[in-house]
């Protein structure tokens, strides 16, 4: 061996300070009462494998396993979903009785509505109205109820939101929501719109009993409307 390659047979200093380190490792391990539970594993000698011409030590990486659990992702439920949707997908028999039980229901809230209205309570007659809308919410005739109610309490501007709605939504020729719509302008002083609604009303509703009562109306809205 030339005098260059010596420090191959010498001690590593490097050798003796890794076991040094197992060694307070372990026995840190020892004093905090681990001492029966865990057998002290063999130590690695890192220098087997090194010759005179090969440096290269190949040692396995051995790591702990991490002691922190690992977060579980939830997956939210569908059932709520796939229930409702069972539901709504029914089959048309089905779609038909249900929409025949929020009609009886309706129906019974706004004969409490028209009670109320004759008594000329029109608060208590505007709650069961919109109660009744909340089972149905495409009937014309609720809306135009809820909405002469308003005009008799003169809240003239909220209900020309309910007859605005039948006639831009549900339909166009409804003859009472042109006609209500055409007291709520007439009280706002809005006498041109009012006129208009007035001349819908009779455009679109043009057989004779629909023309007797708009004249009714017309007479009616001088006085009580």
């Amino acid at each position: 061996m030339d005098a260059d390659e010596s420090f191959l047979d010498q001690r590593s200093l490097l050798m003796d300070v890794i076991r040094q380190l197992d060694d307070l490792q372990n026995a840190n391990k020892m004093d905090t009462g681990t001492k029966g539970k865990e057998e002290k594993k063999p130590e690695v000698d890192l220098s087997e494998g090194v010759t005179n011409t090969s440096f290269v030590v190949f040692a396995r990486d051995i790591r702990k396993k991490s002691s922190r659990p690992f977060k579980r992702v939830q997956k939210h439920s569908n059932i709520n979903q796939l229930s409702c949707m069972r539901q709504i997908d029914g089959s048309p028999k089905d779609r038909a009785e249900a929409r025949r039980d929020r009609e009886n229901v309706a129906d019974s809230f706004r004969r409490l509505g028209n009670e109320e209205y004759r008594r000329t309570n029109y608060e208590k007659a505007i709650f069961y109205y919109s109660k009744a809308i909340q089972y149905v919410s495409d009937s014309p005739v609720l809306y135009c109820n809820r909405g002469l109610a308003k005009i008799k309490k003169k809240d003239f501007k909220l209900a020309l939101f309910d007859l605005d709605y039948v006639i831009f939504k549900l339909d166009p020729m409804h003859l009472k929501a042109w006609l209500y719509r055409a007291g709520a302008l007439a009280r706002l002083n809005n006498e041109t719109e009012s006129n208009i609604a007035i001349a819908n009303a009779r455009l679109f509703n043009r057989s004779q009993k629909d023309q007797k009562y708009i004249d009714y109306f017309l007479e009616k809205l001088k006085t009580e409307f």
